[in-house]
């Protein structure tokens, strides 16, 4: 049976789960300003919203539209709206609420707020995808989503398995762009390796584009900061996938980028002419 999610903080779903725990809520006050992280999955979303957390101006960015966490949020709620109550507990004492959204959360968020426009949107990417990828499917192999939580089945290479998370990650990040801009929205756009390279200038360009003061905000030190995840297995997965996808390219099979079977057809089609004219040069 599943531990209480507002009291565990000691086994792998409590560490999950701590998130909802009533210590990490705010004194209700008027929401001024909303604030909607645009990302997918591993591109250091989690990293960014602990350390906004942590900084005591952005209230407590999380995934809220989750499936999963959405369904303790209503259970908090109660007859309330769930939305509205999220908003009532963790936006932060200068009234600055703050959510992370993966593009697969955008539906169900576009239902729940009846002012997705009033957002400031900030979309937050990384630029080697290839090691996004990575990074997402050894997650999801060893449920070790954040620094601290414990790896509870074992990771292995798996080109077909980073394939699917590379796809996934392109067209969620293409899906971001090509809501925001339908719209005329101008997003705060930042990388991962730019904020991991100068936070502090990060943090600064993100309260210059939301208008929030942080010089005036008062720090959590207790609250959890997550560590990057480094591991040598990915550096060495990254060479291994590289080499795999060349050759699969060479057979014509599909790899990420060319996964529809009109290009898989072409680069078949290819791979047929390019093996005739080997066997021509080798006289067989």
């Amino acid at each position: 049976m599943m531990s209480n999610p507002e009291t565990s903080t000691d086994s792998h779903t409590g560490l999950w789960s701590r998130q909802f725990d009533p210590v990490h809520d705010f004194p209700t006050v008027p929401v001024n300003t909303k604030v909607a992280l645009c990302t997918t999955p591993r591109c250091g979303s989690h990293f960014l919203g602990h350390k906004l957390h942590s900084l005591g101006a952005f209230g407590y960015p999380l995934e809220y539209l989750n499936p999963g966490n959405w369904e303790i949020w209503e259970r908090r709620a109660g007859e309330m709206p769930t939305l509205d109550f999220i908003k009532s507990k963790r936006t932060g004492p200068n009234g600055v609420f703050a959510v992370k959204l993966h593009h697969e959360h955008l539906t169900d968020f576009l239902v729940q707020e009846p002012e997705p426009l009033t957002y400031k949107f900030i979309h937050l990417r990384r630029r080697d995808l290839t090691r996004q990828a990575i990074s997402f499917a050894r997650a999801q192999q060893t449920g070790a989503w954040i620094s601290d939580m414990p790896e509870i089945a074992p990771a292995y290479y798996d080109w077909g398995l980073i394939a699917t998370k590379m796809d996934h990650i392109s067209r969620g990040n293409a899906d971001w762009q090509g809501f925001l801009q339908c719209l005329g929205i101008q997003p705060l756009e930042l990388y991962y390796e730019d904020i991991v390279a100068d936070m502090s200038g990060a943090l600064a360009r993100i309260a210059d584009y939301t208008d929030v003061r942080i010089d005036e905000a008062v720090p959590d030190a207790g609250t959890f900061t997550p560590e990057r995840q480094k591991r040598q297995a990915q550096a060495d997965w990254l060479a291994r996938f590289e080499a795999d996808s060349r050759d699969r390219l060479a057979k014509g099979d599909a790899i990420p980028g060319v996964s529809y079977p009109d290009n898989i057809a072409v680069l078949r089609h290819r791979a047929r002419k390019v093996a005739k004219r080997l066997k021509a040069r080798a006289g067989l």
